[in-house]
């Protein structure tokens, strides 16, 4: 047997000698007190051989210990393998607009923004065979309606998704879907439809009080949203089973963010099914000065602040697992723009030299090309043989990090490389207390 080379141990001041242990690959967590810390500490350190059966059973059970001829770093590589290319799920993002009715401050869909834009009737054709095509051979499909501000076609959304709930409904497949909007347009009617439409979770972005919101994210026509979104957000939060509110966080609202959680439990939001959580403001595509963005260790360390000083439970963001690290490396994955190109990040939507296909049939005669390097860049990534990551203990729960960073546009290490020792002792504390 020997040590996990994924395992994080810090002593624990409130206990002399004790220890507590995380394992980045099963994703374990344990406290191991005075008398099985020395077990431990002399089985890593002078090869004794534990000999408390219960204790190496647990040891064992969370990853702590493995065996002497097992390779973790292949266990890693074939769960990236085998999450990359399940084709089980078919999870598409629909940008069914590139049209937005605010003018945020840092919006990196900016320049490539087409007023009245929508989906034509060809390209929800395009979109139903395309999605036809793989039916028959996945299990669930995933529909994240997106933007753009996709309320401004809510006619679309709910002619898409009584298409295809009902194609699922007749193969068999199960159905879940989710939007991204401002909320602006979310009116308790809306809500009620997007209901019918199987949309459960919404994410919809408040960027501080009053003041500060409406300076960052306003109308097209600089007019403020700020009272409007709340409105809606208390209107609707019966009807959508999560509201996800995210503020988005650099230099100019850094500080403001505890005050605007107080504003929204003031004004009556807060419920069990609207969470609260911090964005990490980046300069994609050179839409915003970098001197204005957060670091990523400092944003990691506000976030951690946050949690704690507004009551948001720890575990919430407890550090998961990854195989893949997100739809850009996912081979049933892609983001579907409103002319039906296709693209593997919601980073890349907009911008049409990014494009890696589209739901349009091919034609003999036809001459586009679509960025065939970049598909192959994002898919065939292995962290594994990552010499920056290889050897990183933070690799089970990063793996790689976002692929969009690591092409050159910031930095791509999970935000808990900044802040593990002290989030881990702090979910430590609150499952301790129960």
């Amino acid at each position: 047997m020997k040590q996990s080379n994924y395992n994080f141990l810090y002593d624990l001041e409130s206990e002399e000698n004790s220890v507590l242990i995380y394992n980045s690959r099963t994703n374990a967590l344990a406290v191991m007190d005075a008398k099985h810390t020395h077990m431990f500490n002399a089985f890593v350190h002078n090869k004794r051989e534990i000999t408390d059966e219960e204790f190496l059973k647990s040891l064992v059970d969370g990853g702590f210990v493995v065996e002497d001829d097992v390779s973790e770093l292949s266990i890693i590589k074939y769960q990236l393998l085998s999450s990359r290319f399940n084709t089980k799920v078919l999870a598409l993002t629909i940008a069914a607009t590139s049209d937005c009715n605010f003018r945020c401050i840092y919006c990196y869909e900016k320049n490539s923004m087409k007023a009245g834009s929508k989906m034509t009737d060809e390209t929800k054709e395009n979109l139903i065979k395309f999605i036809g095509e793989q039916i028959d051979t996945i299990e669930q499909l995933s529909i994240n309606w997106y933007g753009g501000e996709p309320l401004l076609v809510m006619d679309i959304i709910e002619e898409m998704s009584e298409r295809l709930i009902k194609l699922c409904e007749e193969k068999g497949v199960a159905y879940t879907a989710g939007i991204v909007t401002n909320g602006y347009l979310l009116s308790t009617e809306i809500a009620r439809r997007l209901a019918v439409c199987k949309v459960t979770n919404m994410q919809i972005t408040i960027d501080g009080p009053e003041e500060i919101h409406n300076k960052r994210r306003p109308l097209a026509g600089g007019q403020g949203t700020f009272k409007k979104i709340l409105e809606n957000v208390k209107d609707s939060k019966g009807l959508i089973d999560h509201i996800s509110i995210r503020i988005n966080t650099d230099q100019e609202n850094v500080n403001e963010t505890n005050k605007l959680i107080k504003d929204i439990k003031e004004m009556g939001v807060d419920s069990e099914n609207v969470s609260f959580y911090l964005g990490f403001v980046e300069s994609h595509n050179d839409c915003y000065l970098d001197e204005k963005c957060l670091t990523a260790e400092a944003f990691s360390k506000k976030h951690l602040d946050f949690m704690k000083e507004n009551g948001i439970h720890l575990m919430n963001a407890y550090p998961a697992l990854v195989a893949n690290f997100c739809g850009a490396d996912l081979k049933n994955s892609f983001v579907v723009d409103s002319a039906g190109l296709l693209y593997k990040c919601w980073n890349d939507v907009g911008i049409v030299e990014r494009a890696v296909g589209s739901v349009a049939p091919h034609d003999a005669d036809d001459t586009r090309r679509y960025n065939d390097l970049l598909y192959y860049d994002y898919m065939l990534y292995d962290a594994t043989e990552d010499e920056e990551c290889r050897d990183c203990k933070f690799l089970p729960i990063c793996m790689g990090g976002c692929p969009f960073r690591r092409r050159g546009n910031g930095n791509r290490c999970v935000d808990k490389k900044y802040i593990m020792e002290e989030y881990l002792r702090a979910c430590a504390t609150a499952l301790m207390r129960g």
